[in-house]
C-alpha cells in the first residue's frame, strides 16, 4: 500500500482538534444528512439481528444505534472522546469506546461487520483503516462505507465556489486524504482489490440538507465540519461578509418555499473479506 504524500500526523491532529470541539454542532446541523444513508447502509451490509457490527468513526452513533435497533450487537469506536461521550447519551444502550480506525482494539475475525458511515475521508492513512476492517473481520466478512460524491451542484461545492470568489482556498492547513476520493468507485475497487476484498460494488445515493434559509449555509459549515470550518477560519476576517453572501446567493437557487434543500450526493461502497 502506498503512503500518503502529506503528513499524517498533521493531518491527524487537525482532524482530532476539529472534532472534539465540533461534536455537538455535528450532531445539531448534520444529523438529518448523513442519517439518510444508514438504511441503505444497513440493508447492504445484511444488518439483522444478531450480526457483530463494528461501527468506525461511529461520530454521535447513528449508524451503531440504528442497528441495535435492527437486534445487531454493535459496537461504535470514533478518536474523539467528545463524539463518544455524544453518542452515549444519544443511544445510551450500545457499546461505544474511544479507538483509531489505524489501530483498532479488536482481535483478528471479531465482527461480521464492518461500517463506517462519511468517517472514511477523516482518516490520516484511509488504506491503514481499511486493513484494520480487513483484519477484525470474519472470513465472508462485510465492509460498507459512504463517502461524498463530486458534483457541483452539491452542498460542499457551493461552499467551496463561495470562498474561491471571494477569499481563497490556499490556506494554510494540513492536507490530507482527498475529499472525494472515496466518491470515485474506480477508487474504491482498486484500493479494496489490493487490500485483498472481493466482490466491490458501488451505488450513488442522492442525499440532500434542508436549512431553514439560505444564509445559513456558511454558519453550519464553520460550527459542524472540522475541514471547513478550519478553511473559513484560515480566511482574511474581512472576506467572511462577501463568502457568506455568495453562498447565499448559490443557495438561493434551491429555496423551495420556506426552506433551502441542497444536493448532498454520495456513493456507498460495499464489499466481502475473502
Amino acid at each position: 500500500m502506498s503512503a500518503p504524500t502529506y503528513d499524517p500526523a498533521a493531518f491527524h491532529h487537525f482532524e482530532h482538534e476539529g472534532w472534539e470541539r465540533l461534536s455537538e454542532g455535528y450532531h445539531r446541523h448534520w444529523e438529518t444528512v448523513t442519517t439518510q444513508a444508514i438504511p441503505s447502509l444497513l440493508a447492504a451490509a445484511g444488518i439483522a439481528a444478531g450480526t457483530s457490527l463494528l461501527d468506525v468513526a461511529c461520530g454521535p452513533g447513528y449508524a451503531s444505534g440504528a442497528a441495535a435497533a435492527r437486534g445487531a450487537e454493535a459496537v461504535g469506536i470514533d478518536f474523539s472522546a467528545n463524539m463518544v461521550s455524544l453518542a452515549e447519551s444519544i443511544f445510551p444502550d450500545v457499546d461505544f469506546r474511544v479507538a483509531d480506525a489505524e489501530d483498532l482494539p479488536f482481535s483478528d475475525g471479531s465482527f461480521d461487520v464492518v461500517l463506517i458511515n462519511f468517517g472514511i475521508l477523516h482518516f490520516p492513512n484511509p488504506e491503514s483503516a481499511l486493513a484494520q476492517a480487513h483484519r477484525v473481520l470474519k472470513p465472508d466478512g462485510t465492509l460498507a462505507f459512504t463517502a461524498w460524491a463530486e458534483a457541483e451542484e452539491s452542498a460542499i461545492a457551493i461552499a467551496m465556489g463561495a470562498i474561491a470568489e471571494k477569499g481563497s482556498l490556499r490556506v494554510d492547513l494540513p492536507p490530507g486524504t482527498p475529499l472525494y476520493r472515496f466518491g470515485d468507485p474506480d477508487e474504491c475497487r482498486a484500493v479494496l482489490d489490493e487490500i485483498g476484498f472481493a466482490d466491490v460494488t458501488s451505488t450513488r445515493l442522492e442525499l440532500s440538507w434542508r436549512l431553514p434559509r439560505p444564509d445559513v449555509l456558511m454558519e453550519t459549515f464553520s460550527q459542524a465540519t472540522a475541514r471547513m470550518s478550519g478553511l473559513l477560519k484560515a480566511q482574511d476576517p474581512a472576506a467572511l461578509p462577501g463568502i457568506s453572501a455568495a453562498m447565499a446567493a448559490r443557495c438561493a437557487a434551491y429555496d423551495q418555499g420556506g426552506a433551502t434543500v441542497l444536493p448532498m450526493p454520495a456513493v456507498l461502497t460495499v464489499a466481502n473479506k475473502d
